[in-house]
């Protein structure tokens, strides 16, 4: 299912940019974990989390985290370490994720300011689905998987959006379009609807 999303583009149902598929999922789940540690207060010391992150407002080394975001970053760290995506090394191991800090970008994480947004980051597994033509009740988009966090946007019939992300309980992270041709999307964060088959197209 990694290429979904990337089928969805080729026939022209989703933007180019909307390939959420995640090209390089390593890549995702570092910046997920890392996000959240900076939300806690983390200075950085590589290159890369400094880059992206900024230590002017950083205040420790050791930061403390509620137990949602310390369960999520353990559920990441796993999925770093035995990527479901990676190709099986010759002693039938998955290799492990590998992020060169010494760099000062991620060539592979979209929309990272509207990824900023949000509290709770998502893991991935490298699976895709997508809702084109969303043609149900209106819902919220949140900044984490809590009806109290603060509301990042929302989804109006018609909209589209793609599940490029683990869900967390009963919530669902998702990137929201308004127009399918749109390059990037208008908001991103957590929902807790049921979409049903309220879709046009259903993809996944």
């Amino acid at each position: 299912m990694y290429h979904l999303l990337r089928c969805l583009v080729l026939v022209g149902l989703l933007p180019t940019t909307a390939a959420a598929d995640i090209e390089e999922r390593c890549e995702e789940l570092w910046f997920a974990r890392n996000a959240m540690l900076n939300d806690a207060g983390y200075c950085f010391s590589t290159t890369l989390g400094r880059s992206l992150f900024n230590n002017a407002d950083c205040t420790t080394r050791q930061p403390i985290v509620d137990r949602q975001v310390s369960e999520q970053i353990s559920i990441i760290q796993r999925l770093e370490r035995d990527p479901p995506f990676a190709s099986i090394t010759q002693s039938g191991q998955r290799k492990s994720c590998q992020i060169d800090t010494s760099q000062s970008s991620l060539s592979d994480v979209r929309y990272i300011e509207l990824r900023k947004r949000v509290t709770f980051q998502p893991a991935t597994d490298g699976a895709s689905a997508g809702c084109l033509g969303y043609n149900g009740e209106p819902f919220l988009i949140h900044a984490a998987p809590d009806p109290q966090s603060r509301v990042l946007g929302r989804v109006e019939p018609g909209f589209s959006f793609s599940l490029s992300h683990l869900p967390w309980r009963d919530w669902n992270f998702a990137l929201v379009w308004r127009d399918p041709s749109e390059g990037d999307p208008i908001t991103i964060g957590w929902y807790r609807h049921d979409t049903g088959q309220n879709c046009s197209i259903i993809a996944g």
